[in-house]
């Protein structure tokens, strides 16, 4: 599985599979994937689509999203569950997001906002000299 040297002008010679909206097309016993790949200067990159992964894809087990992404990084995307994890680590990591971002107290319990905000207000005011006018700590509140 991997990138391959086709151009979209060499896949769309290929057989289309229906049902992918010209995402994946087969050639000689062979599937292959079409992704969009790229920032302001977009760019279809071809890579091959295994049979296993194509019957994931055949069986509705996967999404079209979930096996380009996979093609595309060798792994499957992150869970709900490993983003909220990862979210709380950055969090952990840089916790002066939670007083610019509010929203992220609320992937805390009270007991974990009572070990970062103090960490978060001193790093804070270290870094800009003084907390925000409006800023109101959630201990304060009690949130």
């Amino acid at each position: 599985m991997g990138r391959t040297t086709l151009k979209w002008e060499d896949v769309i010679q290929f057989e289309e599979v229906e049902g992918y909206g010209k995402e994946v097309w087969k050639h000689d016993n062979q599937y292959y994937i079409v992704n969009i790949e790229g920032g302001m200067m977009e760019d279809r990159v071809v890579y091959e689509l295994p049979d296993e992964l194509f019957a994931l894809l055949e069986s509705g087990e996967r999404t079209i999203e979930d096996v380009s992404y996979r093609v595309q990084n060798d792994c499957w995307p992150p869970t709900e569950e490993e983003k909220l994890i990862s979210q709380r680590n950055f969090i952990r990591k840089y916790p002066t997001s939670l007083i610019d971002f509010p929203e992220n107290r609320e992937l805390f319990s009270q007991e974990e906002l009572e070990e970062l905000i103090p960490i978060a207000e001193k790093i804070w005011i270290e870094s800009k000299g003084k907390l925000p006018w409006n800023y109101v700590s959630p201990l304060e509140k009690g949130e």
